[in-house]
């Protein structure tokens, strides 16, 4: 057993070096915290590049087979068996030259032929409003001359310009103007001439005084029966007729109605040629209309 040191061995050092600290921090230190430093930056680098700078591997998969390729839509679709047709003979292409050249032909006809009906058509309201102007108891002579402007120039055209001057009455005016004659033509049909006895020569005075015209029959060939058939005719506005059945009157009663036959004999002429060029107008019109595309 160890007896315990005396306190009076126990004496301080006497060299101030033993009194000073120690350092903490040596060399050794530096190196392990440099040490750690190094393996924290390599272990970022491996973490951060590790993956592009060695590859996992892949490990073997068990092959997968193929899966056939589908058929095509032709071989799946068997096409049913067409029956075979001749070809038709096909046209030689036309040079867009003839072909223009044809189209422009094609165009000048139809214009040319627009222009025939639009002529035809402004004929034929022309003739209309003729036909309208001659139909009254004045002179046309206007209407005339605005119809030969669109109208070629026709006998029928010719005819009408001395009419046109003059006009004529209508077929109503002229059975009124015939009614007013009939008792003077009937009196000059009883004149018994100058070689009658004394008792006809007075009979006939007094009968030219005092007209009586008969007018109930219109059959027989008297002077009264002849004018009371013409009055009939002309009343349903046959003038020709009423001329026709006039020239059975004798001539002292036709020298009476002269005048009247000189008017009604213009009225005939004047609607015979209207309705003629009337008559060729729509006919032209007609034509051309027919034979526009």
């Amino acid at each position: 057993m160890n007896a315990a040191p005396d306190p009076a061995e126990i004496v301080a050092p006497s060299d101030p070096a033993l009194y000073a600290r120690k350092r903490v921090m040596g060399p050794s230190v530096w190196a392990w915290l440099f040490l750690c430093l190094l393996c924290a930056v390599l272990g970022a680098g491996v973490a951060w590049f590790g993956p592009a700078l060695f590859p996992a591997k892949s490990s073997p998969a068990a092959p997968i087979s193929a899966a056939p390729a589908p058929k095509a839509v032709a071989e799946r679709v068997a096409p049913s068996p067409v029956p075979t047709v001749a070809a038709e003979p096909v046209e030689a292409p036309v040079a867009p030259a003839e072909e223009v050249a044809r189209l422009d032909g094609r165009v000048t006809a139809l214009e040319t032929t627009q222009q025939a009906v639009s002529d035809a058509a402004a004929a034929a309201l022309a003739v209309s409003t003729l036909a309208e102007a001659a139909s009254q108891s004045r002179p046309f002579a206007e209407e005339l001359a605005g119809l030969q402007r669109v109208l070629p120039s026709s006998s029928s055209l010719r005819a009408l310009e001395p009419l046109a001057r003059l006009g004529a009455p209508t077929r109503a005016g002229l059975a009124v103007q015939f009614g007013n004659l009939a008792g003077r033509a009937i009196s000059a049909a009883r004149n018994p001439g100058a070689d009658a006895d004394l008792f006809a020569r007075i009979r006939y005075a007094l009968s030219s005084i005092v007209s009586i015209r008969h007018v109930g029959s219109i059959k027989g060939s008297t002077p009264d029966a002849i004018l009371a058939r013409a009055q009939a005719q002309l009343d349903e506005g046959d003038v020709e007729a009423a001329v026709a059945t006039l020239e059975a009157l004798p001539d002292p009663a036709r020298e009476v109605l002269a005048p009247w036959f000189a008017a009604a004999n213009r009225r005939i002429e004047i609607d015979r040629q209207v309705g003629s060029v009337r008559a060729d107008a729509l006919a032209a019109l007609s034509r051309l209309a027919r034979s526009a595309p």
